[in-house]
């Protein structure tokens, strides 16, 4: 009975650090038109989004102007086993999902000199939902990671060409995570579900800052660099923990013995979002833009993740994770005519994911991505824009390094469609 203990402790310790991984998602849907041109908005910044995309450009925009919007994103994984577990005859299908992250900008201005922005934006979230029943229920079941970002600017001109910003990053974040839990059934010799474990945290936050340049060089052609900070989130919450009967009661006695299912432990963990530094070159000219963005996402931050239960400390633990840095490559163009604008980007999106990392919690892969847009303008004062970014994930082999021994490869592709209206004061 007490190697049965151990051996339900240990499966605990070996699983519960993984439920806090679904900090990978990093997004950049923060204004229909730029997503139009793939991101490739950093040395443009010519609408309210720049409090996204380059502050700086706040300094340059007329009057008070305000752009509000949503996206919808829908994602599809399937995943086929590798031998000797789960079986390269096994495949499953990622739950759909739907999730439409918001974006808000207003912008004004105290001076000729002097500009102000505030953005409420979502840079990272998402999550995934797997089949109950699949064979990596113990690893995840779903993951839901929400993520706010309230970030005051201003800018100030320096001259009609050149253009400085500061700002505050407060970031507001919850985790809910949910996945079963396994033991070896004395009388099987088989793995036995013999519960599920939530964790879940209120909203917390976490406080950075960002700082940008824009630069019109002449000749229609900009130059934008931006830099937003590390910000580090410290999650308390609790772990709810249900027992599930297996037919045995003597197994079900020693499991109901060996874990808390009759309380709501407290938990914490703690994650450091990566910092991004952007690049950005263009011109515009009477009724052309061409642009191109680099953007390094400095995700060696996210190196381990450590889970605490204070009351339970067999079951706390720290996880490697030894993310890389990661830059990804925008490219745009946008076609203007009276009313109307087209956008159209390309994008090239490294994964900061190392293999022995990947997971049914974050099944990450390279990517690229192709987008299209439209801008239409109702009046002087008021536009509306769309936009569809497909983006196809390349497969992805755990290459038998799976920490979990779940190995197999991973195909994952995205679809987004965003909406955002703008509104000149």
């Amino acid at each position: 009975m007490r190697m049965v203990r151990v051996a339900l402790i240990a499966g605990v310790v070996a699983l519960a650090p993984a439920l806090a991984l679904a900090n990978g998602f990093a997004l950049f849907e923060h204004g229909a038109r730029a997503v139009g041109m793939a991101g490739a908005f950093g040395a443009v910044a010519d609408d309210p989004s720049a409090g996204y995309y380059n502050p700086a450009g706040l300094a340059f925009l007329d009057g008070t102007q305000a752009m509000a919007g949503f996206f919808l994103i829908t994602e599809s994984s399937s995943f086929t086993g590798d031998n000797p577990y789960p079986g390269s005859d096994y495949s499953v299908d990622m739950e759909s999902q739907i999730f439409y992250p918001p974006h808000f900008h207003l912008t004004g201005h105290f001076s000729d000199t002097f500009a102000w922005g505030v953005s409420l934006t979502t840079p990272f979230g998402l999550g995934t939902w797997w089949p109950d029943d699949y064979a990596g229920k113990y690893i995840t079941k779903r993951v839901d990671l929400k993520l706010f970002n309230v970030n005051p600017n201003l800018a100030i001109k320096l001259s009609d060409r050149v253009a400085l910003a500061v700002g505050l990053d407060a970031f507001f974040s919850s985790v809910d995570l949910t996945r079963s839990i396994g033991a070896v059934n004395p009388y099987t010799q088989q793995v036995a579900e013999i519960g599920q474990v939530h964790l879940y945290t209120p909203y917390e936050s976490g406080y950075g800052y960002n700082a940008a340049l824009l630069a019109k060089l002449g000749g229609g052609v900009s130059l934008g660099a931006s830099y937003r900070s590390r910000v580090k989130i410290e999650y308390e919450g609790n772990a709810s923990f249900v027992q599930f009967e297996t037919g045995y009661p003597d197994f079900d006695a020693i499991v109901a013995g060996s874990l808390p299912f009759d309380s709501n432990p407290a938990g914490n963990t703690e994650v450091t979002f990566p910092a991004e530094l952007r690049f950005g070159l263009a011109w515009q000219g009477e009724s052309w833009t061409v642009a191109a963005d680099a953007v390094k996402m400095g995700w060696d931050s996210f190196d381990e993740l450590p889970i605490t239960l204070p009351d339970y400390p067999l079951l706390s633990s720290v996880r490697p994770e030894n993310y890389e840095d990661a830059t990804t490559y925008r490219f745009g163009v946008e076609k203007r005519w009276e009313k109307m604008a087209l956008q159209l980007g390309y994008l090239v999106d490294p994964t900061p994911v190392p293999t022995e990392s990947v997971s049914p919690l974050l099944p990450d892969a390279d990517r690229v991505g192709y987008s299209i847009g439209m801008s239409y303008n109702f009046s002087p004062r008021m536009r509306v824009d769309a936009t569809y970014l497909y983006l196809p994930f390349d497969e992805r082999s755990t290459e038998g390094l799976d920490p979990e021994n779940y190995n197999g490869t991973y195909d994952t592709k995205a679809h987004l469609f965003g909406m955002s209206l703008v509104y000149r004061f």
